[in-house]
């Protein structure tokens, strides 16, 4: 199960994304998530029972239960095609809005594996050309990751 998870990371990563760039600045606004979430983040949780949109509101109002049921999502099988896609670019969203101390201390409390996914995820979601580690240097450093930043 878990060479099939590394199989679709990297197919992800070898893809042309279709979720939107995102900006480092500004964050983006709670409408632009909710919008990236679409319909596949939500079946996806249904399938493996997160409410991903409750859990998305709850994130976005800063509750750290809902980012930390978001984190967990990332070690699901849901976390697959379309939906991984779009989640990937929220966990980069929610590192914006949340900033990188506090987002760092809810990450921080989840298992490593857990973590490592979150990392992979927001590597994947990173807009060319790439994840400097000075940019959320907390955060970063929760876990290593698939490609070393551009210097």
């Amino acid at each position: 199960m878990q060479a099939l998870r590394v199989s679709i990371l990297a197919l992800l990563v070898s893809c042309v994304s279709q979720t939107p760039v995102v900006a480092l600045e500004p964050p983006p606004t709670p409408a632009q998530l909710r919008e990236w979430m679409g319909d596949e983040c939500v079946s996806a949780g249904k399938r493996v029972g997160i409410d991903y949109a409750r859990s998305l509101e709850r994130a976005i109002d800063k509750d750290s239960a809902g980012l930390s049921a978001l984190f967990r999502f990332s070690v699901t099988d849901g976390f697959m095609g379309a939906a991984a896609e779009n989640h990937c670019g929220i966990m980069l969203g929610l590192l914006q809005r949340w900033g990188d101390r506090p987002f760092a201390r809810v990450l921080r409390a989840q298992k490593p594996r857990v973590r490592k996914a979150v990392i992979n995820a927001i590597d994947y979601s990173f807009p060319y050309p790439g994840w400097k580690p000075a940019q959320f240097p907390e955060t970063y450093s929760l876990a290593s990751h698939e490609h070393a930043p551009n210097a």
